[in-house]
């Protein structure tokens, strides 16, 4: 049953990338392991305050690479010097 779904993930991902050419799909430990400003609290937070989308497939939760970088780039600030910062965990 497992080697069934990730083989239907793969023709999803394969597909798409060829109606795409951009879309790949991202497991949690995959996202967690290729940005690593991002915590496992501050995923689920984002999750569950609907920042990130995600692809539910039974127990695993699957992102979009583009969905990830843009809420990465909308957390981005410029600070100016001598500026206090205040924290938000991502």
């Amino acid at each position: 049953m497992l080697i069934e779904i990730g083989t239907i993930i793969n023709k999803y991902q394969k597909q798409n990338e060829v109606n795409n050419g951009s879309q790949i799909l991202l497991k949690t430990k995959e996202v967690l392991n290729r940005y690593p400003a991002i915590s496992n609290y501050g995923l689920n937070e984002a999750i569950k305050n609907g920042f990130i989308p995600v692809v539910k497939i039974g127990k695993l939760n699957y992102f979009d690479v583009k969905d990830i970088e843009r809420y990465l780039a909308s957390n981005k600030i410029t600070v100016k010097e001598n500026e206090k910062i205040n924290k938000r965990y991502v």
